[in-house]
């Protein structure tokens, strides 16, 4: 009778159907998953999903969807948690809803870190943080950038850790949760460096801010840290009493692994070996009694979804039309399929999400060989078309330098030098020399095969002039200044000036570093 009342109550709030009696749901969907009543949670915000969806209301469907997921998250389900994440993200895309993808993206990479798969938590908070970069959003840039020290804490890269940690230090308000949490990642972070002493003062000021009950986990971390500390500096007695007072305060299970842990390392310390061997079993049967726990937290998940797949069920029913009895055999029947074929529902998808998470990343490999197959090709083409221009340029170099040397040597003649009218063909030659009339021809052919190098030195430096950057080009072209000179039909010495003050022009100090600099861009 109690679930007829249920689904009457459900089709009820159905046809009332407007976006204040859905936003209402969410409220006391989300109230009652902070009092962790997760069955009355999920029964409320799958209303309030459904409705939304009907309705097309975005930002409902998305709060509901992504609240959802955080129930199964509690409830150590985690593989559920990352459906609903993922259906949420789908719709964040579809609305192209930055802060709805950056809330869902960090919770994706909170389900990773709980399976072990720092890899793929590292990058969905990554895309995170950027996207709350881009939002300025600096509240949510502190809290990732928290989340990316601590995945990097547990990944070794300690220095990256730090980097976060910093960051987030200053955008976070002090004293609050997030503040605290940053402070125990902090202070990880240096005791994996074995800085034992800004470690201590910083676990010191941390434990007077922790209250009672409200930051317990911080608490014990705290502590157990504490402990290390305490038997590096070889206090054994005193890092046992933290131990015991971590074991004191610890009001979860899951911290009871830490503690059986430094309780066995401190007992190998002291060479106690049987305590420690003790210890070691201790830490197993919380493991199993954990298994245990979780089997069973499982259990009552899939309860819970049954009967949330069958409340969506009778939501879809047409109103009004069946009376009491159909709705109760229908629910009843539905119940009882559901229960027989979970089993294989289960195996069923894991095998074909296995299948397709193996189909993309055959494709994903696929694409990768096209594209660096395509990038070698196009590299190679430069490089030809590059080697053309650069022989090109030493044929101009040195047809321009023997045509100077017949000048001067029939400059020298006596004969030649009497003769007006030779005289006078043999200065326009020489002035032929210095008009660089091919300068065009040579920007253009250049600008085809490297249009991208020549667009980002005008666009960054625009007080070059065309002789400027046609110099800038020869150098991007690995040619000497004495090929250069010939090109300009000048001395060695003034194209090496030519050389200091183009640098300076692009803001370098020093010449030499041109080169490097160009081939940069």
């Amino acid at each position: 009778m109690k679930y007829l009342i249920a689904v009457l109550f459900l089709i009820t709030t159905f046809q009332t159907g407007s976006i204040e009696h859905c936003d209402e749901l969410i409220k006391k969907g989300i109230d009652a998953l902070y009092n962790k009543e997760h069955s009355k949670s999920l029964e409320l915000l799958t209303q309030a999903r459904t409705l939304a969806h009907k309705n097309d209301w975005q930002e409902q469907e998305f709060i509901a969807t992504n609240c959802i997921g955080l129930n199964f998250y509690q409830m150590l389900d985690y593989g559920e948690a990352l459906d609903y994440y993922l259906k949420a993200y789908t719709i964040a895309l579809k609305a192209s809803n930055g802060r709805q993808e950056m809330t869902v993206l960090n919770n994706l990479a909170l389900v990773y870190v709980q399976e072990g798969k720092f890899k793929e938590s590292e990058k969905h908070q990554r895309r995170a943080y950027d996207l709350a970069v881009l939002a300025k959003d600096s509240l949510k840039i502190g809290m990732y950038s928290g989340n990316l020290a601590t995945i990097y804490n547990e990944t070794k890269k300690l220095d990256e850790a730090t980097k976060y940690l910093e960051l987030a230090k200053k955008l976070l308000p002090k004293d609050s949760r997030e503040s605290y949490q940053i402070a125990v990642a902090e202070a990880e972070n240096l005791l994996a460096r074995k800085n034992y002493t800004a470690t201590l003062n910083l676990l010191n000021s941390l434990i007077k801010k922790l209250g009672p009950t409200e930051f317990n986990d911080h608490k014990i971390a705290t502590l157990l840290m504490l402990s290390k500390i305490q038997q590096h500096e070889n206090n054994l007695d005193a890092s046992f009493a933290l131990i015991q007072k971590a074991q004191k305060e610890n009001l979860g299970y899951n911290n009871n692994l830490n503690i059986y842990n430094r309780y066995s390392d401190l007992s190998f310390a002291k060479k106690e070996y049987q305590k420690a061997l003790q210890y070691k079993d201790s830490v197993m049967l919380v493991r199993d009694s954990l298994n245990v726990i979780k089997d069973r937290v499982l259990y009552q998940n899939s309860k819970i979804k049954l009967e949330i797949q069958d409340f969506q069920k009778e939501l879809t029913i047409s109103q009004g039309k069946l009376n009491a009895e159909k709705r109760i055999n229908y629910y009843l029947i539905g119940f009882t399929l559901l229960a027989i074929s979970l089993s294989f529902w289960l195996l069923r998808s894991n095998y074909i999400k296995s299948k397709q998470k193996r189909i993309i990343a055959e494709r994903n490999e696929k694409i990768i060989a096209l594209e660096l197959k395509d990038k070698q090709k196009l590299e190679s083409e430069l490089e030809s078309k590059n080697r053309k221009l650069v022989a090109n340029a030493i044929h101009l170099a040195s047809r321009n330098e023997k045509i100077e040397e017949f000048v001067t040597s029939l400059s020298r003649e006596p004969e030649l030098v009497r003769n007006t009218y030779l005289f006078k063909q043999i200065n326009q030659l020489k002035n032929f020399l210095t008009k660089e009339d091919e300068k065009e021809d040579f920007l253009i052919l250049f600008e085809e095969v490297n249009s991208r190098f020549l667009h980002t030195l005008k666009e960054k430096h625009p007080s070059l002039n065309s002789n400027d950057i046609r110099f800038v080009c020869y150098l991007y072209m690995n040619l000497t200044i004495k090929e250069i000179s010939s090109l300009y039909n000048i001395t060695p010495g003034a194209c090496r000036k030519r050389k200091e003050r183009i640098a300076h022009k692009m803001g370098l100090e020093d010449s030499n570093y041109l080169y490097d600099y160009i081939t940069t861009l």
